[in-house]
């Protein structure tokens, strides 16, 4: 079994539901999310993975890699259950990028490319609670909704609408242990 199988449990799913949709905007972390060996593994193996630079100095600089593992994990029934249960989303697909940041990394808003409107989802392989920057911000043009801070073995999803943006923290030179987040998105 690949995650913890509290969220396999019908009465959680119902009740992770009510609190992604009493969010503004929707939004909900699962905590602990693989069992920990399983998080270990899939952990150690992004770690060692190799990374190339992704750079546009207006928009962002951070590694990027793949995994069939991940891929797996993504296109797989846990995911899918997950998504279905607390989303309500029966038909959709699926775009993700495993993306490492270390010192000096970041995402910036820019208007070069639209967003796509969808529910995002991030899962945190970090090795540390430890950060400095490094996390996702989601605002609009007036206020700032939501701080997603890396915590390890969490997943986090978060409904966007064409008002909502994000961006990522400058990562400071004192974060010690890089930063590994899938960073997806669920589009409807």
């Amino acid at each position: 079994m690949a995650i913890n199988t509290l969220y396999l449990d019908k009465g959680v799913l119902k009740s992770a539901m009510n609190i992604f949709n009493n969010q503004s905007p929707r939004n909900i972390r699962l905590e602990k999310f693989f069992q920990p060996a399983i998080f270990n593994i899939l952990q150690n193996k992004l770690l060692q993975t190799k990374y190339k630079l992704k750079f546009h100095p207006y928009k962002h600089k951070f590694f990027t890699a793949k995994s069939k593992e991940i891929n797996s994990f993504l296109n797989g029934r846990y995911f899918k259950e997950i998504v279905e249960n607390i989303m309500g989303v029966k038909n959709y697909k699926i775009t993700y990028e495993i993306r490492k940041f270390e010192p000096g990394n970041y995402t910036l808003l820019h208007d070069a490319e639209k967003e796509k409107l969808g529910i995002d989802f991030i899962i945190d392989f970090s090795k540390s609670n430890k950060n400095f920057g490094g996390y996702t911000i989601y605002l609009t043009e007036t206020e700032e909704l939501l701080q997603l801070i890396p915590s390890p073995n969490t997943i986090s999803f978060v409904e966007k609408n064409k008002k909502v943006m994000k961006y990522t923290k400058y990562v400071q030179h004192k974060q010690k242990y890089p930063i590994i987040l899938v960073v997806g998105q669920i589009q409807i």
